[in-house]
């Protein structure tokens, strides 16, 4: 069977959508999921281990520690013996690509897409999904989008990069002199990236090895974590040394040139020279960079007059900065010259910087495209078959899904990212599931949950008010497991129920999955499981804010005019709508699918009750059965959201499972 693993999982949206999906007795195995939330990582226990059975694994670390490619391949070493994995899933944290709150040009969470390719080109599964908000395409006019799509493609097989490099190195030979020295340098290139990739995979297997032996030995706490630090310091001290020939080679050169050229400056020509040694080391000023930025933003500056002041020190460590400023140089340089092998030099110097600062691909397309029009003998034998391979991943295009369009009962605009490995077939869409006129309304999703009152929690169904729900409109409108209002396909596809029914029972195979009852701990992380009592019941999450009175007529008011902007245009002075802090109450509507959904509950009113929606309920909105019980604490705030992630953010942040579904399905329907 097909297997997946989901990063940055959260509660676990993907992870649920793929295990409901099957197609002709194929469906996928969950091998591990990830993230930096130790209380998505008791939720994930208990659903998937403690519920589900299944042997799948929790990784609770930070995607940008230096050593997580390494203990995520440690892991599934341990899990799979083929080095099989067909499908990774994610969705990097979208806090500062949302168009719903200010910016921040130092978020690392800008940045997590990049760690989230290092996965993806250690392990090279099948297709890969990242999944992010709406607002990614317009972020930096569309480069964020841009960058994405142009790092995807530079995701190399570097066994056919091998191929490409040595079937090139005796064919450059034979391309005209005039552009022979240009070849060569592409050619280096290549070299310096190859060298680059086996340094790497050396020290990741050497890592590897030394951390199974570390956790296997007796060593006490202290002598553990002193030994991962070193071995850690000894792994990012990767040097290259086609690089630094590469590099040496273009200064000596250069330096050359102007040995006997007084008309210029020592010092204007040690600005090459410092240039090029920067870009030797710019893995080191990477590093110090990434160490500045997370400084920087972690130091709670946004509204202060300063922060420009302090982001503009980050764009100086910056490779795409010194490049600029060695460019400027030698442009000066040249105009300042007379001598033409001392121009010629300078050229030679800006094409070796270019070259050596393109995308991989760019630089094959280079060599190629120099074969092709300045070679008699054009291409070598077989040259054209490696071209298909050595870009990794396909893509087309990012795909905009809107939740309401596959089954959840919210307008929830998400742009997903499918990377199709090149010997897989490519996917540019994920057809709908349901129609305009099927979409799912929020009256279905959650109108059978309305017997609750302020403040109460419900740990059982209310019988009688769901057989009342069941005979109106709302509640009696059938579907199948994806939302449709017909009956198509075989098995669970084909079966009819209405959206709370399917909620209540589940949409997972009953024939791979056994039933069971909702299973709630307060615990935060793993660790506090052994502490935590686990308590069983009918329906988890169902709990009511304590709104006081006055609350719960300010609530009256927005449900009375449907949005707080409309109640405070037509009651300007009514103390209600003055008295708060908030500005972006808005009410659902019971005939349309829910705007779309995120972790602050009293940014809703309900509408048919004065006040804002339970865990469930929102759950509901998102396509959560009911049997999925998210864990910990029910809110929280402060600085405590920095530590905990209580189950409203859960909640807001996950991917809808039934979105997640259409994804898997159109996968396993490609699959190879």
């Amino acid at each position: 069977m097909p297997t997946f693993i989901d990063m940055f999982a959260g509660a676990g949206g993907f992870s649920e959508g793929f295990l409901q999906a099957e197609y002709n007795g194929s469906y996928y195995d969950f091998l591990l999921a990830g993230d930096i939330n130790p209380t998505c990582e008791v939720t994930h226990r208990i659903r998937y281990n403690e519920q589900l059975g299944l042997p799948t694994e929790f990784l609770t670390k930070d995607i940008t520690d230096p050593d997580f490619v390494e203990t995520l391949c440690a892991i599934l070493e341990r899990k799979i013996t083929d080095s099989k994995i067909d499908v990774l899933v994610g969705g990097p944290p979208c806090q500062s690509f949302s168009l719903a709150g200010e910016r921040k040009k130092n978020d690392k969470k800008d940045d997590l897409f990049s760690y989230y390719l290092q996965v993806i080109s250690a392990i090279r599964p099948k297709y890969f999904v990242m999944e992010n908000v709406h607002g990614i395409l317009t972020k930096d006019n569309g480069k964020i989008k841009e960058r994405i799509l142009r790092e995807i493609q530079n995701i190399v097989d570097f066994d056919h990069l091998q191929s490409f490099y040595d079937l090139m190195t005796s064919a450059v030979m034979h391309i005209d002199s005039s552009k022979r020295y240009e070849a060569k340098l592409a050619l280096e290139k290549i070299g310096v990236i190859l060298a680059q990739n086996r340094a790497v995979e050396a020290r990741r297997r050497d890592y590897i090895s030394i951390l199974k032996t570390i956790e296997g030995g007796e060593f006490s706490e202290s002598e553990r974590a002193f030994l991962l630090h070193s071995i850690l310091a000894e792994k990012n001290s990767i040097v290259n040394p086609a690089l630094a020939q590469y590099i040496d080679r273009i200064a000596d050169q250069f330096v050359n040139a102007f040995r006997n050229n007084k008309a210029i400056p020592e010092d204007d020509r040690n600005i090459i020279r410092q240039g090029l040694n920067l870009l030797k080391s710019r893995g080191d000023i990477a590093s110090v960079s990434k160490k500045i930025k997370a400084i920087i933003n972690s130091s709670h500056l946004n509204r202060s007059e300063y922060k420009q002041r302090f982001d503009a020190i980050t764009d100086y460590l910056d490779t795409d900065e010194i490049i600029t400023i060695c460019m400027d140089a030698l442009r000066s340089l040249y105009s300042r010259v007379d001598s033409a092998s001392v121009k010629s030099t300078i050229e030679e110097t800006r094409l070796a910087i270019e070259i050596l600062a393109e995308d991989t691909m760019a630089t094959v397309n280079r060599l190629t495209e120099l074969l092709q029009k300045h070679s008699a003998q054009g291409l070598p034998v077989g040259c054209n078959a490696l071209l298909d391979k050595i870009q990794l991943y396909r893509i087309e295009r990012p795909i905009v899904l809107n939740a309401s369009d596959y089954g959840v009962p919210q307008n929830r605009l998400r742009v997903v990212f499918i990377g199709c490995r090149n010997d897989q077939d490519l996917i540019t869409e994920i057809p709908a599931t349901v129609s305009e006129s099927e979409k799912v309304t929020v009256a279905e999703a959650i109108g059978d949950l309305n017997y609750i009152r302020v403040p109460e929690k419900a740990t059982a169904y209310d019988d009688a008010f769901f057989a009342d729900f069941c005979a109106s409109k709302a509640g009696s409108k059938r579907r199948t497991i994806q939302g449709k209002t017909r009956a198509e396909g075989t098995g669970r596809y084909s079966e009819m129920r209405t959206y709370a029914e399917w909620s209540r029972i589940g949409r997972l195979n009953p024939d791979r999955f056994p039933q069971f009852s909702p299973t709630y701990t307060a615990a935060n992380s793993a660790d506090e499981l052994f502490e935590c009592p686990l308590e069983i019941m009918q329906l988890a999450n169902h709990e009511t804010s304590r709104h006081n009175e006055e609350v719960q007529k300010r609530y009256a008011l927005i449900r009375k005019y449907g949005s707080y902007a409309v109640a405070r245009e037509k009651e300007p002075n009514n103390p209600l709508l003055l008295n708060t802090n908030k500005r972006n109450y808005s009410c659902l509507s019971a005939a349309k699918p829910s705007t779309t959904i995120v972790t602050m509950p009293d940014d809703f009113a309900h509408y048919g009750a004065n006040r804002s929606l339970t865990v469930r309920e929102m759950a509901r909105l998102q396509s959560f059965d009911d049997s999925f019980v998210f864990q910990g604490k029910r809110t929280t705030g402060g600085d405590r959201r920095k530590l905990e992630t209580p189950q409203y953010t859960q909640v807001g942040n996950a991917v809808p499972p039934l979105m997640a579904h259409a994804i898997a399905l159109e996968i396993l329907k490609h699959i190879k």
